[in-house]
């Protein structure tokens, strides 16, 4: 989080977190909440951002309860059958602009959830798309009709989780995140890349209440670990592994690419958290990375018995 200023004083605030629960749409639900504190007065502050990620962790917990649709997979299931935000409220029966709202976080009502949930099957598409001919009009309807025809049946991105951040694992994000870290650091040992990661997608999870690339981190004895990382990394595009013998005989798999990456796929935010984690572990080792990796919380409490680590533990991190 950016430093901010009291309103009062218009000195720093210090960020505090607690557990805290609300109700939304009769249920209620518990959270990490956020807010900034004026160190002489006592008093708690918001900003925009903070009242976001409170909100996210509530939005993200009901949706995990009910099975509803994540921002993430209404997007791809856009994508997948080629049509824009707009057109897709039409051919699906929402008000305007509803799909895009969904897309940006907002949670769906249970009708339209199911709806979305329902068009996983492409004959359900195709059903709401005979229903919408009038609406959208021929030329359109035949395009996407002759489109969804041609493409195979959706398939289902990972469900989010707390334990991926709520973010449906993506092979094309993790890869370029690799290859962010490698050409701006000039190759990165899999050791630090681990904990590179880790931190990326914690530190994202605190500052906006979802994770950048939907990995697993398991608390192995040497730090946290992307789940299956070794996998993660032979399927990586445009990365290369190759052994490293250092002159007292061990080795290490030094993790390389010759590709820049496309940051295109990332939002501003997200290139800006890229550049914060390069600037501030540029410097350490693998070792130094991992040291400070085993004084997590997260890790801590979850080494022992080696299990995943929460994303809810990136409030109990520094930024």
């Amino acid at each position: 989080m950016k430093e901010e200023l009291s309103p009062i004083t218009g000195k720093p605030m210090v960020l505090v977190t607690e557990p805290d629960s609300v109700e939304f749409r009769g249920e209620r639900f518990f959270y990490t909440h956020l807010a900034y504190r004026c160190a002489d007065t006592g008093e708690q502050f918001t900003t925009d951002n903070i009242d976001e990620v409170n909100e996210n962790q509530v939005f993200n917990a009901y949706r995990e309860r009910h099975g509803y649709p994540f921002p993430y997979e209404i997007e791809q299931l856009r994508r997948h059958y080629g049509v824009s935000a707009s057109m897709m409220s039409e051919i699906m029966g929402f008000g305007a602009n509803q799909w895009r709202y969904y897309e940006a976080g907002k949670v769906p009502n249970e009708s339209n959830a199911r709806a979305i949930t329902a068009i996983r099957n492409k004959s359900v598409f195709l059903d709401f798309l005979e229903s919408s001919k009038t609406i959208i009009g021929e030329k359109a309807y035949t395009r996407i009709k002759e489109h969804t025809e041609s493409i195979p049946e959706y398939i289902r991105p990972s469900r989010p989780s707390i334990n991926n951040g709520y973010t449906s694992y993506s092979a094309t994000k993790t890869a370029e995140t690799i290859k962010y870290f490698c050409t701006r650091l000039g190759g990165v040992f899999v050791t630090k890349m681990n904990k590179l990661l880790f931190y990326t997608d914690f530190i994202k999870y605190r500052r906006e209440g979802y994770g950048l690339t939907g990995l697993e981190y398991r608390a192995i004895k040497h730090g946290p670990v992307p789940n299956g990382y070794g996998e993660i990394y032979s399927r990586a595009s445009g990365v290369e592994m190759e052994e490293y013998i250092y002159p007292n005989g061990t080795s290490g798999i030094l993790l390389q690419t010759n590709k820049e990456p496309d940051i295109n796929i990332f939002t501003d935010s997200e290139i800006e958290l890229l550049q914060d984690i390069c600037e501030h572990f540029r410097n350490f080792s693998a070792g130094e990375i991992s040291e400070q990796s085993h004084q997590e919380k997260g890790w801590i409490e979850c080494s022992k018995e080696k299990k995943l680590i929460p994303y809810s533990y990136a409030f109990d991190m520094t930024d």
